[in-house]
């Protein structure tokens, strides 16, 4: 079917197709990086920032969970907890961050007491075995752990900070609470 100057791509089933010319995205950038640089006071470019969240086990798409985890490892940076941080790129087995002064990985790690309403375990409420599998698996791949615990209950959070202070972990944990816990 020959479309002619109608706007719609050849073969195509008579849908106008959108296309961005290469000048509207370098336009379109160079906005995003002013847009990040403005409420971002962190030194980075646009590239370095958009990284932070791409999660190499996941074709380095950039997804909810791994912007949770730039939002986090970014805040972390900005209270002096952490160095300059950068992704880690290794696909398998891999961290989420390194901090580049330490040469240390930290792979976080959110708990949610009660997800969707669920009470039971079964479900996929926290449960405190489960948690500390999670931190020991991470342990065994060479990794220190960011622990977000602002989803959690009092009690599950004080119960998951005895379990990993009764196991001599502390050294190698960053608490990541709400403001004043």
């Amino acid at each position: 079917m020959n479309h002619g100057n109608s706007g719609l791509a050849h073969g195509t089933s008579g849908s106008p197709q959108l296309t961005i010319e290469n000048q509207e995205m370098a336009e379109k950038a160079k906005e995003n990086e002013a847009n990040v640089k403005k409420t971002y006071p962190g030194g980075r470019t646009y590239k370095e920032y958009v990284d932070l969240a791409r999660d190499p086990s996941h074709a380095n798409k950039v997804l909810p969970q791994g912007r949770k985890e730039r939002m986090i490892g970014l805040d972390l940076e900005k209270q002096g907890i952490l160095h300059k941080i950068i992704r880690d790129p290794q696909k398998d087995k891999g961290a989420e961050f390194i901090d580049t002064v330490t040469g240390i990985k930290w792979d976080v790690k959110s708990f949610v007491s009660h997800p969707k309403g669920a009470t039971s375990a079964r479900s996929g409420a926290f449960r405190l075995s489960r948690a500390i599998a999670k931190v020991e698996k991470e342990f065994a791949n060479g990794h220190n752990v960011i622990l977000d615990t602002r989803r959690l209950t009092k009690s599950d959070r004080e119960a998951l900070i005895n379990a990993i202070n009764d196991k001599g972990y502390s050294d190698r944990i960053i608490w990541y609470h709400k403001k004043g816990e």
